[in-house]
C-alpha cells in the first residue's frame, strides 16, 4: 500500500475518497457517538495551557530563571488544533484512530464536499500531526524540528506567537462550523 499523501488528496477528490474508504474498511475511521464537545473541551484545555505559559514568559518564569518553554507551547498549540479537527470528525459521528485518517476525513468532507475548510486550514491540521505522521506526510517536520532543536529563544518566541494566532483562528472556525451543523 502506498503512503498517504494529503497534497494529492487536496487535488484529487477520487483519490481522497479511495483512502477514506480504506480507512473506514480497516476500521481506522469508524462510526461512533458524537463526542465533539469532549474534543472541544480538550482543545480549550490545550489552548488555555499554551496561552498561560506564553503569557508567563512575558514576565519570565522566576522559578526557572532564564529557562523558556516556547518549544512546548508550539506543541501544545498543535495538539489544540488536532483536537479541534477530531471534534469535527466526531460531530459527524465518526472516531479516528490515526492522524492521516483524520486528515483524509477532513479533506474529503470539509474541503471537497462542503468547502468549509481551505487549503491553509488543511495545512495547519497537517502541522499538528505527530512526529511519526509528519515524517510520512512531510509538511511540518522542518517546522517542528526547528521548534524543538533551534537554540535561539527569539526564533521560538516568534514561532510560538505565529502558531498561537493560526491555532486560535482555526479553532474559532471549527467552533463556528460545529454550531452550524
Amino acid at each position: 500500500m502506498k503512503k498517504p499523501d494529503w497534497k494529492i488528496w487536496l487535488k484529487d477528490k477520487k483519490e481522497c475518497k479511495l483512502w477514506l474508504d480504506k480507512y473506514i474498511q480497516k476500521k481506522i475511521l469508524r462510526k461512533n457517538v458524537d463526542e465533539s464537545t469532549l474534543y472541544l473541551r480538550k482543545t480549550d484545555h490545550n489552548l488555555n495551557l499554551a496561552n498561560w505559559i506564553l503569557e508567563k514568559h512575558k514576565r519570565k518564569l522566576e522559578i526557572f530563571e532564564e529557562e523558556t518553554f516556547y518549544d512546548w507551547v508550539i506543541n501544545i498549540y498543535y495538539y489544540a488544533v488536532y483536537h479541534a479537527a477530531l471534534a469535527i470528525v466526531s460531530k459527524e459521528k465518526y472516531k479516528s484512530k490515526s492522524h492521516a485518517a483524520t486528515l483524509c476525513f477532513l479533506i474529503y468532507h470539509h474541503y471537497h464536499l462542503q468547502k468549509a475548510l481551505d487549503e491553509k486550514d488543511v495545512e495547519l491540521v497537517v502541522s499538528s500531526l505527530s512526529k511519526e505522521d509528519i515524517e510520512t506526510l512531510g509538511i511540518s517536520k522542518e517546522l517542528r524540528e526547528r521548534a524543538c532543536y533551534d537554540v535561539h529563544e527569539l526564533f521560538e518566541q516568534n514561532l510560538a506567537n505565529q502558531i498561537r494566532e493560526k491555532a486560535i483562528n482555526f479553532i474559532n472556525k471549527v467552533k463556528s462550523l460545529l454550531l452550524e451543523q
